[in-house]
């Protein structure tokens, strides 16, 4: 509905910030419902859908922009949104926070819980003392600037400097966005076998991809030999798309390995907002670049993809270094603090009682005793029942006391 070009951007800035919102959490989600063994192969297939629909839109809007206008996309792209938020208000639930680290499973059987809050001086501590996360950091600016560019200039450097039809244009993008997809959960896949051999070699796997991913696009970008959508820029694209994201999508779930829990959100969003920082800047980069030294789209597109992606190369291999030792402390710290919760006793407080203790000559147990705690921090269908029954149950207790006397 925007009339001026101040209110599009102002429109987009809010739906992009709250869609972005989501990530992160989602993220979150992933390390508490899945084990340390199988966080890459769902953050592969997370990442690849994201991936996907991103290229689909821009196919979307490639085909439908021309004769419906641009309007159309963005209404259909709300009303998807809008409708997969209730599904997921409806049908997800919230995980029990670090259930499925193997460290804290002695703790969560005794009925205890993981109860330890991000704090200012943690996050802090988090990235001056974790090399790993800075590592990560790092690379997730130096890996996205060159996709950014991709994203808002690949299809118009197709059309016009390769001189093809915007239809094949479009065509070898949504190539591009489907061997994106392939390579998320190939990638996935892969990045699990490398953790089950050595927790050094997954960094590893992720520097080799990221130096052969630029071969690729290279040659997408520079073979003259094509002038439409045949199988060769296809092929190019393709295995761009593929070898590109087979990195990306093992880069979160290393996060989630070295931070522990309650630090966990934080730093996801902290990658989070790295990554769309350099998305962003990377075509005001490539603009900005070609302005000040007047080169060409096409030099500006080899320049940054070279250099920005070597980098990255080099900075996951150093995080070969770094990886196993900082997720084994982080390991090793949760032990700590299991062991240490366990070996505390529970505070019964005034008026508690152990299983079968008399108080006023009145036998309770645990089955008698009712606790708040989840139903105050998850509220859903079954927690409502409960607490009915609960009242509905103490009612009946007075009933029968006063009724007694």
């Amino acid at each position: 509905v925007s009339v001026t070009y101040p209110q599009m951007l102002l429109s987009r800035f809010i739906g992009g910030a709250c869609m972005s919102g989501s990530v992160p959490v989602v993220f979150s989600l992933l390390s508490d419902w899945f084990h340390e063994t199988e966080r890459n192969a769902a953050s592969s297939f997370f990442t690849a859908m994201m991936g996907g629909g991103i290229i689909a839109g821009q196919v979307y809007a490639g085909c439908a922009g021309p004769t419906q206008g641009w309007r159309l996309s963005f209404y259909n792209s709300g009303i998807v949104t809008i409708v997969f938020a209730v599904l997921t208000m409806i049908t997800v639930r919230d995980p029990i926070r670090g259930g499925k680290e193997l460290v804290l499973r002695e703790l969560m059987a005794k009925g205890k819980t993981y109860d330890r809050k991000l704090t200012l001086q943690t996050f802090i501590m988090a990235f001056t003392k974790n090399s790993s996360n800075c590592l990560l950091m790092l690379q997730g600016f130096t890996s996205n600037l060159p996709l950014g560019v991709m994203f808002v200039f690949m299809n118009d450097y197709l059309s016009q400097e390769k001189g093809l039809s915007v239809r094949d244009a479009t065509l070898i993008v949504a190539v591009f966005g489907f061997g994106c997809a392939v390579g998320g959960i190939v990638g996935g896949y892969l990045g699990q076998q490398c953790s089950y051999m050595n927790r050094s070699y997954l960094p590893l796997f992720m520097s080799a991809t990221t130096a052969f991913g630029i071969f690729p696009f290279l040659a997408l970008l520079n073979d003259s030999s094509y002038d439409h959508a045949s199988w060769l820029p296809c092929l190019y694209a393709f295995a761009g798309g593929c070898i590109a994201c087979m990195p990306s999508v093992n880069v979160r779930p290393c996060i989630i390995n070295v931070n522990p829990p309650e630090i966990r959100g934080a730093s996801l969003t902290a990658a989070n907002l790295i990554i769309n920082a350099a998305r962003g800047s990377g075509a005001t980069f490539l603009t900005t670049g070609m302005t000040l030294w007047g080169v060409s789209r096409a030099y500006g597109f080899n320049v940054i993809i070279v250099t920005f992606w070597t980098m990255t190369a080099i900075l996951l291999a150093l995080l070969a270094r770094t990886l196993p030792s900082d997720q084994q402390r982080m390991e090793t710290e949760l032990a700590t603090y299991a062991m240490s919760a366990m070996a505390t006793p529970v505070s019964k407080g005034y008026g508690s009682c152990d299983d079968g203790q008399s108080i006023g000559g009145e036998t309770y147990d645990d089955k008698s005793l009712y606790s708040i705690e989840n139903q105050a921090t998850t509220f859903d269908g079954l927690a409502a029942r409960q607490t009915m029954q609960f009242m509905n149950d103490s009612l009946r207790e007075i009933g029968d006391k006063f009724a007694c006397k």
